[in-house]
């Protein structure tokens, strides 16, 4: 069925005309009135052409949209500006990611092997516990927080099974 504008005379399918509420044409008197009842949330981060932001590494002024930070160097995930805590919590991504995941695959093979584990077990709690110079730990993806808190059981297995065979072996 077809519906015509009874004032710009233009046809529409009907389902449109009821979806729309009248005239889709811009200026005529039958379109329906809008209310502007939208409104942005206040997180919402809109920089202007001339807007800056603090970088959080060396609290330098740079433009709002920069990814990059034009004294230190510093990519940034997103254009949005990000607190020093948000900076430091932020997952490792790019070519960290890179050297951060053969860190972890590491770390885990290390720990599968049992003649290792008195060196294995300190150096996975001293990442769990610290912010090691090795990886930060909740900077880590998902799937590779895992993979870390895997080869740490794997080598508290193997410390309790020394334990037990060492305390085993001074009974018999």
């Amino acid at each position: 069925m077809i519906v015509t504008c009874p004032l710009c005379s233009l046809p529409y399918h009907h389902e449109c005309w009821k979806e729309i509420g009248g005239c889709g044409t811009y200026g005529c008197k039958a379109a329906p009135s809008v209310s502007k009842t939208e409104s942005v949330p206040d997180d919402t981060f809109t920089p202007g052409w001339v807007a800056e932001k603090k970088c959080p590494v060396c609290n330098s002024s740079i433009i709002a949209t920069a990814l990059i930070c034009k004294v230190c160097r510093t990519n940034f995930p997103t254009e949005r500006p990000m607190t020093k805590a948000e900076w430091e919590s932020r997952e490792y991504d790019g070519d960290d990611l890179l050297k951060i995941r053969t860190r972890v695959i590491g770390q885990f093979a290390l720990s599968a092997l049992g003649c290792l584990f008195f060196f294995s077990l300190p150096a996975n709690l001293c990442a769990m516990y610290t912010d090691s110079w090795f990886f930060t730990l909740k900077r880590l993806p998902p799937p590779l927080k895992i993979l870390f808190y895997a080869g740490l059981g794997v080598s508290l297995l193997w410390a309790v099974l020394a334990v037990f065979f060492a305390a085993y072996s001074m009974i018999s």
